[in-house]
């Protein structure tokens, strides 16, 4: 088998969000007896629960006294599976077109409504799945910055992407998991924005490898928080 290398040339730096997902507790999942059967059934449904952020229709672990639902009328550009999570990336079509702040708002709200609503999925999922540990949460982390793609083969596709606000992402990811929902100040959200959706600004402290970052997060998530581990992790 030959191992195809990225060509030396590879895409210019683009604008653009990222969002990081992570499923807690896959790998006790992923320990138990005869799981293969059951992998794509599981892994289907809770794709099928991100994807229908992407969609008009009302999504089915929406509550029925949510109000009305917005979707976002946007797929992601690119998304890569990572076994336990994935990546998704919505990439500006150039310097002169930025990613809308309307779009942002609308991607950080929605996904956190999902977050919340995970255990609806999780219910979804047992009528499929008859094993007894089941992922009980998932985990999103949000950032913006500018990606380069590497790309391979005589077509000059565009395979990944690699950059700061990839590893940024996935570092909120799994930051906080008494929170599960991190986007980095980075994202370009206007305060007053942010305060009427409830989101409040903090100070990540000891993000591995990285240092402190400023981020928003859900503020009665924030303040809900132990003392301690508020202390040890933000300020």
């Amino acid at each position: 088998m030959i191992i195809e290398q990225f060509n030396t040339k590879g895409a210019p730096g683009t604008e653009a969000i990222v969002v990081s997902f992570d499923l807690e507790g896959f790998s006790r999942f992923f320990m138990q007896q005869d799981v293969h059967l059951y992998v794509p059934d599981y892994l289907n449904t809770v794709l099928d629960s991100i994807h229908s952020i992407f969609r008009s229709e009302r999504p089915y672990w929406l509550p029925e006294n949510a109000k009305n639902w917005l979707g976002i009328p946007r797929e992601p550009d690119f998304v890569k599976y990572t076994g336990d999570g994935g990546i998704y990336l919505w990439i500006a079509s150039n310097e002169n077109e930025p990613i809308p702040m309307s779009f942002k708002v609308s991607l950080i709200t929605n996904l956190w409504i999902l977050k919340t609503c995970f255990p609806a999925v999780t219910k979804k999922v047992q009528n499929l799945v008859p094993l007894m540990e089941l992922p009980a949460r998932i985990r999103f982390g949000v950032a913006r910055g500018t990606v380069y793609g590497l790309r391979r083969g005589a077509m000059n596709e565009t395979v990944d992407y690699v950059g700061f606000c990839i590893n940024l992402a996935v570092r909120l990811q799994n930051y906080c998991r008494d929170i599960g929902f991190i986007a980095s100040a980075r994202i370009g959200i206007d305060e007053s924005i942010a305060a009427k959706a409830s989101w409040t600004k903090a100070v990540a402290t000891n993000l591995k490898g990285l240092g402190k970052e400023i981020v928003f997060v859900d503020k009665d998530e924030f303040e809900s928080i132990p003392a301690e581990l508020r202390k040890d992790l933000f300020i």
